[in-house]
């Protein structure tokens, strides 16, 4: 991980590889990453910031928002993919050490997007018809 630097310089370089498919396998997978965060202790703490990571891929891939740099959507997503994603630096087989991954890339990417996060929040609670039921 040490040599990876999740930073806004990289996810502007390699947001352009994101795409829609990223964001379909994201929203198929919701519970996925829901039961992740609720099994794992040290990611309960992100548990509201987690929905609203998922809150934002919806309606960014249903057009509905886009008020964000693409460095920010790509940054969520791959944090939300990292915690799917069966490839991991640390396999989360391993007992505890397995999820020390999973929560340093969560607490890092949160960190990176929290003021885009905010605003994003902002605009949700402004427009309450944009809140849905089952998905759509």
């Amino acid at each position: 991980m040490a040599d990876l630097e999740l930073s806004q310089a990289f996810f502007q370089r390699h947001g352009g590889n994101l795409g829609v498919r990223h964001f379909d396998r994201i929203l198929e997978k919701a519970r996925s990453i829901e039961d992740k965060i609720q099994k794992v202790p040290a990611l309960h703490r992100f548990w509201k910031d987690v929905l609203v990571c998922l809150e934002l891929i919806r309606d960014y891939r249903l057009g509905r928002y886009r008020n964000l740099p693409t460095w920010a959507i790509a940054a969520v997503a791959f944090g939300l993919l990292y915690l799917i994603d069966p490839l991991e630096l640390v396999p989360d087989v391993i007992p505890v050490v397995g999820y020390v991954d999973d929560v340093a890339v969560i607490a890092l990417i949160l960190k990176l997007v929290k003021t885009e996060l905010a605003r994003y929040a902002a605009w949700k609670q402004a427009h309450p018809e944009t809140v849905y039921a089952n998905g759509g």
